[in-house]
């Protein structure tokens, strides 16, 4: 297959193997454009019922048209194959990237992402299809943070065909997310992918499905799928919540009418959890809360930390202002590019939720531990917010004016600090995660009130752009130690790395 023509795109590489077939990456050959292109394997082109379902179901995955469901291009049917050409995304499968990169999600981070996904099935469902074989590995998370989910309908096209598939020949990986129905060879329908879902986020969660399949046999996942509840999530996992445990029970309810009966549901479960975690006085939108009002012409010209104060420039000469952004900016970057390689900010990508508030404060936090607790807490969610890779997330966490970030001086937030973390996204590196030692945390309250956290991380990442060849796509790693301090308030108005 590979250099072979199909329609308009040309065959270059192998990049999948599937019960169903063989998956391709392939270039247009008028367009810039990259494709997934799907092969069945030779034994199902033959079976007519096969082709039937492949032309119907193909109709109806390329009617879906959503920011979080693959984009199936086109399909092509000859005597040579069934072939179908979807868009291609650069990342990592769910579970893979659980694995891998992060590491089992804590809560708000698992429904930032989760709930983007339950967007793209509550439409799909909409619209009267189902998935059928949900499962991580069926969720793409893309380089700049997209959660796509591939073959919608694919599982349909085999099911007149095969219907001993969900009790004989199937793989245990997608056994594991079987709801009790399809082990019971009954008709799947959207309570049963709200099931699959819901087993999916216990991976997520967890880092690992409910049943270990190397050490269970198939029947032994049957017998548990249909009779048993799913272990509970704190046997693998000890800071999921109570309330995390009880939506991730009614999404996984052995009768069907017992569960969530829409994605959309189970969406607003989650919502109603993250609400209840921020304290009263936030809000939850699809940015995150301003936390504070900001008057920009009372903020100090940005990047000129070293220079006594200038008054703000008149309003009728508003061209001026412009005049010190390009060299704000300019400085910052230069600073941040040579910076970004001991930055404690773990920028990895992760949607936007507005999830992020800096009101994470304990109520009535009175004693040093108290206070300490509530700084932990606060520079947590601060990180979280700041892998998101959106500013609306973080700008909540800072103060109008950063007195000292790396180095520079009285850093004006709404403009420097908003143009060097774009920069950082869009120039120096691609993926980041940090790693504190909250152990190693030294706290300390000043007379003002100010509170200062001393602490060593490990800051990984991979840049955008490597010094050797062999190197690119490699994750680096350095370690550091850092200086943060917020206001009474909790904001942050100083960043810096100190000597070790």
């Amino acid at each position: 297959m590979i250099g072979a023509q199909v329609l308009n795109y040309r065959i270059d590489s192998k990049i999948g193997e599937g019960g169903m077939g063989s998956v391709y990456l392939a270039s247009h050959l008028q367009m810039r454009r990259k494709a997934a292109i799907k092969a069945l394997h030779p034994n199902l082109v033959n079976n007519t019922q096969i082709r039937e379902r492949f032309r119907n179901e193909a109709e109806a995955m390329a009617s879906l048209k959503h920011p979080n469901i693959i984009d199936l291009y086109d399909f092509l049917e000859t005597n040579q194959g069934l072939f179908l050409i979807m868009e291609f995304i650069e990342g990592k499968p769910l579970d893979d990237y659980v694995r891998t990169v992060t590491g089992p999600l804590p809560e708000d981070r698992a429904i930032a992402l989760f709930t983007k996904a339950l967007d793209g099935f509550a439409y799909a469902h909409d619209r009267g299809i189902i998935h059928r074989d949900i499962k991580p590995s069926n969720l793409m998370i893309g380089n700049e943070n997209q959660i796509k989910i591939l073959d919608f309908g694919i599982a349909k096209i085999l099911n007149d065909v095969n219907k001993g598939l969900t009790r004989t020949g199937s793989k245990m990986g997608t056994v594991l997310y079987m709801s009790p129905e399809q082990v019971k060879g009954l008709s799947a329908d959207r309570c049963s992918d709200i099931y699959s879902l819901g087993v999916t986020l216990f991976q997520i969660l967890t880092g690992r499905p409910p049943y270990d399949e190397k050490t269970s046999t198939e029947y032994d996942v049957y017998t548990k799928i249909v009779n048993s509840p799913l272990p509970r999530l704190r046997k693998f996992n000890p800071g999921v919540s109570e309330r995390m445990q009880a939506i991730i029970d009614k999404a996984t309810a052995k009768e069907p009418q017992e569960r969530y009966q829409t994605a959309i549901e189970f969406k607003q479960a989650l919502q109603s959890l993250v609400q209840q975690t921020i304290p009263t006085g936030s809000t939850l939108t699809t940015t995150a809360p301003t936390g504070g009002s900001v008057n920009p012409q009372r903020q100090a010209p940005p990047n000129k930390p070293r220079t006594q104060n200038r008054k703000p420039a008149p309003k009728k000469t508003a061209p001026n202002n412009n005049i010190w952004l390009p060299l704000s900016v300019v400085v910052l970057l230069g600073i941040l590019t040579y910076l970004v390689l001991w930055n404690p900010l773990n920028i990895k990508p992760l949607q936007k939720i507005a999830v992020f508030s800096h009101a994470y404060k304990k109520r009535n936090a009175t004693t040093k531990q108290d206070k300490k607790e509530t700084v932990k807490i606060t520079l947590r969610k601060f990180y979280d917010a700041a892998e998101s890779r959106n500013f609306d997330n973080i700008r909540p966490f800072y103060r109008k004016t950063i007195t000292n970030y790396f180095g520079n001086k009285n850093i004006d937030r709404e403009r420097d600090l908003r143009s060097a973390y774009k920069y950082s996204w869009d120039k120096v590196v691609t993926e980041e995660r940090h790693k504190i030692d909250w152990d190693s945390m030294q706290y300390s309250e000043d007379e003002e009130g100010n509170h200062t956290a001393i602490f060593d991380y490990t800051y990984e990442y991979q840049p955008k752009k490597a010094k050797k060849p062999e190197d690119q796509g490699k994750t680096k790693s350095v370690s550091r130690k850092a200086e943060v301090r917020m206001d009474k308030e909790y904001r942050v108005y100083y960043v810096k790395n100190i000597k070790k």
